[in-house]
């Protein structure tokens, strides 16, 4: 919070200058008011900020390559700039991607207070205040708008009115505010077939990135094979310096670690889906809703939860190979009524170490303590949404592996290309610098042309180059056995490239 303090207080010293905007991206009129109600500040400033940066960004790079390098100035122009704007973009951003973070949390966990506000609709009489327990409700969850309905109801202590300060209450998630709007309209009556038929904005976008993803992955192959291949050319025909071959890596890197978590790497906040698509945590996850519904399903009896919990692990033991461990330590302790069913919780929210099973877990905690009964009829609504998400896993899952041979074709080929013409480096030195092939000065002028640390150099950078390119690639399919698969790479590259750089020299 503190680093989004000082975001701020930076933006805000250039709104007295009349300085020119650098705009990224048209805002709606909804941040635009989130920007001045919870933060203070006007879109204006950020869009002067962005453009001081991009300017004091450019001057220092440029002044850093001329130093370096003296190469052409209009070329380091072209790069000082490109960098600037990178700088300037991720920077101009800042405060959009935060909301945009807390909305799609929102979002994640908006589904489960719903299930949550009308169980606690359910069990309260007619006359309770429907809008103080919402209030209550929201304020107890560990989410960015948490702290909002703290005021809200400090303030309704104090005297106000709770529909009027929820109706001033602009949060970062549409979705909620929808919710909420509907809320109260009803008199924060809730209908079933709300929660049923609402498709919330997270799942919309999970769908819209399922559309896209192989033309993302497309993209990634693009830039992660030609600009391997294009620096082989451009060493090839003497077109770049050393310092510019020793800045490809670390730009290149930086290039396609942007591209991966902006166009592959989503981060997906469904309940049901794990953003690694780790086929271990997915069998994982599967034996927890497996212990989930039996859970359920013994809570229907009206016995303890305790019971239950120990019940459901014993019909479920043979089927629970990843959890039994984690299920069964504590089962003595709750036989012998040395904890409570909520410490049992606490402690495999340690143990599972995932904010999945933390959120599950946490509202199966409310759902039990609000009333236990009515509570198996939650859960059996909160594995609906799970077995939704789930389904949209799943074919994320089939356009992944559909992608997995073009992957291991382009891994295997881009080392064979890269190798190959960095073999040819020698021979074509020796035209560019017009060397009389005569068998008795040629050994004299290679060693005087090309020094053996300048080749080992090059070497390493398009080694390199194809490591980052493979591992990012076998990122994409999420491939568990990567230091193999690099290995045989490189082997692949250097047996390539000795075949290419021999044959040259026989040729020669």
């Amino acid at each position: 919070m503190k680093y989004i303090e000082k975001y701020i207080s930076f933006c805000k010293k250039f709104h007295r200058f009349n300085l020119p905007k650098l705009k990224f991206k048209v805002l709606s009129d909804r941040f635009n008011d989130l920007y001045k109600k919870n933060y203070g500040i006007d879109e204006n400033d950020i869009n002067k900020a962005s453009f001081t940066v991009s300017l004091v960004s450019f001057i220092i790079i440029i002044l850093i390559l001329i130093n370096l390098t003296g190469y052409n100035i209009l070329i380091l122009s072209l790069i000082s700039i490109l960098i600037s704007l990178i700088f300037a973009h991720r920077f101009n951003l800042i405060l959009y991607n935060r909301i945009s973070k807390e909305e799609s949390l929102i979002n994640a966990i908006l589904y489960l207070i719903k299930i949550d506000f009308s169980l606690i609709h359910k069990i309260l009489r007619k006359n309770s205040d429907y809008a103080l327990n919402f209030i209550t409700l929201i304020k107890d969850y560990k989410l960015p708008l948490s702290y909002d309905f703290k005021v809200i109801l400090k303030n309704v202590h104090e005297g106000l009115t709770p529909e009027d300060e929820l109706t001033k209450l602009i949060t970062p998630s549409k979705d909620f505010d929808d919710f909420l709007k509907y809320l109260l309209i009803n008199n924060f009556n809730i209908d079933s077939a709300f929660l049923d038929n609402n498709e919330n904005d997270l799942e919309k976008k999970f769908k819209i990135f399922l559309r896209e993803l192989q033309s993302r992955i497309s993209i990634i192959f693009f830039i992660g094979l030609f600009f391997p291949l294009g620096l082989c050319f451009l060493i090839l025909f003497q077109l770049i310096n050393m310092i510019f071959v020793l800045l490809f890596v670390p730009l290149f890197l930086f290039l396609l670690n942007i591209l991966f978590r902006k166009l592959v790497k989503k981060n997906s906040y469904l309940i049901g889906i794990f953003n690694n698509y780790s086929k271990l945590e997915t069998r994982k996850f599967n034996e927890f809703v497996i212990f989930l519904r039996s859970f359920a399903n013994n809570l229907k009896s009206n016995a303890s939860p305790e019971k239950c919990y120990i019940e459901s692990y014993r019909q479920n033991k043979n089927q629970l190979v990843l959890l039994n461990q984690p299920l069964k330590s504590m089962i003595s302790e709750l036989i012998n009524f040395n904890c409570s069913l909520n410490e049992v919780v606490d402690f495999l929210k340690l143990k599972m170490k995932n904010f999945r099973y933390d959120v599950i877990m946490d509202v199966i905690q409310k759902y039990i303590n609000e009333n236990s009964y009515y509570s198996s009829e939650k859960i059996f609504d909160l594995l609906k949404i799970i077995s939704k998400h789930q389904k949209m896993g799943e074919k994320l899952e089939v356009i992944i592996k559909g992608e997995k041979f073009k992957i291991y074709f382009f891994i295997f080929l881009l080392p064979i290309l890269i190798g190959a013409i960095s073999g040819m480096i020698p021979f074509f030195i020796f035209i560019q610098e017009n060397i009389d092939f005569d068998n008795n000065t040629f050994l004299n002028d290679m060693s005087t042309l090309i020094k053996t640390d300048y080749l080992i150099i090059i070497l390493i950078v398009l080694i390199l180059s194809v490591i980052i390119t493979s591992n990012y690639f076998l990122n994409v399919i999420n491939h568990q056995n990567k230091p193999l698969i690099l290995f045989i790479i490189i082997l692949i590259f250097i047996l390539t490239f000795l075949s290419s750089f021999m044959n040259v020299m026989t040729f020669i």
